[in-house]
């Protein structure tokens, strides 16, 4: 009977370390996406410039560009709106909000973020050639700055997560025993 109440007790402690990672597995998800956009606007802002491809084409090579793993949201919005963009049936405007509305749905990704790509892949395709690359270089800089910050917030609050999930375990398995 005793050994139940252990085995018990080691899963609610097991349990516990498991809630305290799921914090940290959504810092480093919402890293990783940055680090994604972040490649992607480079990518973006050499098609722009060096390129010479229309707008569509030039956001689909950029959402196509680093394709190891999974795409993240950000390559699967730009690919949606590259996509939408070669079809032409709506404005410009109505097509990136419509793609981004429906992309962030479902991911770790703040409002904020969500805004200043809207807002930052809204000024692409009016003005000349200079002017948009220089507002990807400016949004891929701000892109990087929040990378630093978010890889320092992880680092200084992941091991606080994951002791805290750890002592409500065994917290709870006190409680229990």
């Amino acid at each position: 009977m005793d050994y139940i109440k252990l085995i018990g007790a080691a899963l609610v402690v097991f349990a516990g370390a498991g809630f305290g990672a799921c914090p940290v597995h959504k810092m480093k998800e919402r890293t990783r996406e940055l680090e994604e956009l972040y490649f992607c606007l480079l990518r973006l802002k050499s098609e722009i410039n060096h390129g010479g491809r229309p707008l569509p084409e030039a956001i689909g090579a950029a959402a196509d560009s680093n394709k190891e793993g999974k795409p993240g949201t950000y390559r699967r919005v730009m690919k949606q709106l590259a996509e939408r963009l070669t079809r032409g049936r709506e404005s410009y405007e109505v097509l990136v909000r419509t793609c981004v509305s429906e992309g962030f749905r479902e991911s770790v990704i703040t409002r904020e973020e969500q805004e200043a790509f809207t807002d930052s892949f809204l000024l692409l395709g009016g003005g000349d050639k200079e002017k948009q690359v220089q507002m990807l270089s400016y949004y891929a800089e701000n892109v990087r700055l929040a990378i630093a910050q978010e890889k320092q917030k992880k680092k200084e609050k992941s091991y606080v997560y994951r002791s805290l999930g750890i002592l409500g375990g065994i917290f709870l398995a006190v409680l229990m025993y």
